[in-house]
């Protein structure tokens, strides 16, 4: 990465004298003038693209910083290096990601993998004069100093984007996301009213006082999110909590939930399985909703989301259930650069893929997915170079033809991280996950670095290690369960037979010694977390 780096510094310099150049004659933009009259005001928030290091590795703080990120640089965005663009290509709008950031609606950037509208503002974005200002310096070349421009604003709200909300209490912010749909075709789940600190860039997560009252098949999920929304996304809690108050999204949460679908916001992309395909969300589940907010503002902003979920109507479904390849292994040494792990997963059967996308953390400075087949060029599936979006909102690549992956194909994941701190970064500090929908389900699988071929975590025949008898030890670990019964028995509140069948007995997630788990039990580790569980099933 280092040489690359260097020949793209290089070629700034060469590109940034010639552009100087140009500037000297003609009524051509510069982007000196574009900096201060268009960027700064809109982007360079400490929420967005502001400060040492902005989202994306792109910071407006200064002018020569930010053109030095922006002209003949590939952006972060995997869909839009793919297709051969730059952040901006001289000479050439199109080919420009930053022109098709300020003029291609949501709908259609989510459809290309292209992420968010920019600037994800919550008052004001370009105008016609100024992105008419910043096409005529794109198409003059790209000049660093120029002329003058004449700037203006349009209203965000103009978009299509948000949904449009002066409320500031619960029942007015539900009352704006309209009516909601009929209940025998979708079910509408609602966030809590959230208030979204100013210039932040906020996840907040909130356990919804909901548990499926029996197996949902669905389809879709259709979101709506209120301005400054990147996107909303759907999760079933591991182990259930009745506390119903938003919070920031740490690790110990994240370790708790499954992913189902995201969907809508100023990034979101409404999720829809192919005909004849459907996620389930299992009976007794509890729903998580996640929000992603980025308020550009000086003031705290009160809104709220909902998000559709639509219910198979198919009478047979192919069942789509997640897979997830991991890599937990790691201890990235204090000062790294580019420290990479490669790890490779076999299929075991035939499947389809209908859904992909890379998680690590902020530390992450590539992630990689790609798929062997024998005798063929490995394909390359997945591409991420920025850690901080993979956290937050990694790309969601869907397939609308499933990717057929026949019994001894392998997948290849790579992960590289740069460890700022003076301590070693390991899991879950740091992550490096592949996550996947597949089909037909027969359960969860996980594939971790030891393994050669994935690991099924639920479904399937095996028998439990639990007896009907067993009530569990004084902290409740051990309990008989089948699906919901834990809900009612203190900190050992989830059944792991939902986990995978053998585990037929209450526990909690997220132990770290034997004492936690109470008499006869013990805390099992392993890199995708950690749970007690009776010695008897050891």
């Amino acid at each position: 990465m280092s040489q690359r780096l260097l020949l793209l510094l290089a070629l700034l310099f060469i590109l940034a004298a010639c552009g100087k150049e140009d500037a000297a004659s003609g009524d051509v933009p510069g982007f000196v003038q574009l900096q201060s009259q268009v960027f700064e005001p809109g982007c360079a928030m400490s929420a967005c693209h502001g400060g040492d290091s902005g989202i994306a590795g792109l910071t407006f703080a200064d002018a020569q910083t930010a053109y030095d990120q922006l002209v003949n640089v590939p952006p972060v965005n995997g869909p839009a290096r793919s297709d051969g663009m730059l952040r901006v290509t001289p000479g050439d709008v199109d080919a420009s990601f930053l022109w098709t950031k300020l003029t291609m609606g949501s709908h259609h950037l989510g459809h290309s993998g292209y992420g968010a509208a920019m600037p994800m503002s919550t008052s004001t974005a370009p105008g016609p004069d100024s992105l008419d200002a910043v096409e005529r310096w794109i198409e003059g070349g790209a000049p660093f100093d120029g002329a003058d421009v004449e700037a203006d604003t349009q209203d965000v709200q103009d978009f299509e984007n948000y949904v449009e909300c002066d409320a500031e209490d619960e029942a007015g912010l539900r009352e704006c996301l309209g009516p909601e749909p009929d209940p025998n075709q979708a079910l509408r789940i609602y966030s809590p009213k959230l208030v979204i600190p100013p210039n932040s860039d906020t996840t907040l997560c909130s356990y919804l006082d909901f548990h499926a009252p029996e197996e949902i098949l669905l389809t879709a999920t259709r979101g709506q999110q209120m301005s400054g929304g990147h996107h909303t996304a759907v999760f079933v809690a591991s182990s259930p909590q009745n506390d119903f108050e938003p919070s920031d999204c740490g690790d110990a949460e994240m370790q708790n939930f499954r992913f189902v679908a995201a969907a809508g916001g100023g990034g979101g992309l409404d999720a829809e399985m192919p005909d004849g395909v459907a996620l389930r969300i299992q009976q007794g589940q509890q729903i998580v909703l996640q929000s992603h907010y980025i308020n550009t503002t000086d003031e705290p902003m009160a809104v709220m989301d909902s998000v559709d979920i639509e219910f198979s109507t198919d009478s047979d479904p192919i069942i789509a259930d997640p897979f997830a390849m991991l890599d937990g292994g790691f201890e990235v040494p204090p000062g790294a650069e580019d420290f990479e792990r490669v790890s490779e997963c076999t299929a075991d059967e035939d499947m389809d893929i209908y859904m992909l996308l890379g998680h690590t953390h902020e530390n992450g400075v590539l992630f990689t997915f790609e798929l062997l087949r024998d005798g063929e060029e490995p394909e390359l599936l997945y591409h991420a170079v920025d850690g901080r979006l993979l956290r937050n909102s990694p790309e969601i690549k869907l397939y609308d033809t499933p990717l057929s992956i026949n019994a001894g194909d392998s997948f290849r994941m790579t992960c590289a991280w740069d460890n700022p701190h003076d301590h070693a970064l390991t899991w879950p500090e740091e992550m490096c996950v592949g996550l996947m929908y597949y089909g037909p389900g027969r359960g969860w699988l996980t594939c971790e670095a030891e393994d050669e071929f994935p690991r099924e975590l639920g479904g399937g025949d095996a028998e439990g290690c639990a007896d009907p008898t067993d009530e569990g030890n004084d902290v409740g670990v051990g309990r008989f369960c089948s699906s919901t019964e834990c809900q009612d028995n203190g900190d050992a509140n989830i059944c792991l037979a939902a986990i995978n069948p053998a585990s037929n007995f209450c526990s909690f997630l997220g132990c770290e010694t034997d004492d936690q788990c109470g008499e006869g039990a013990s805390c099992v580790v392993e890199s995708a977390g950690s749970a007690c569980v009776p010695d008897k099933c050891l």
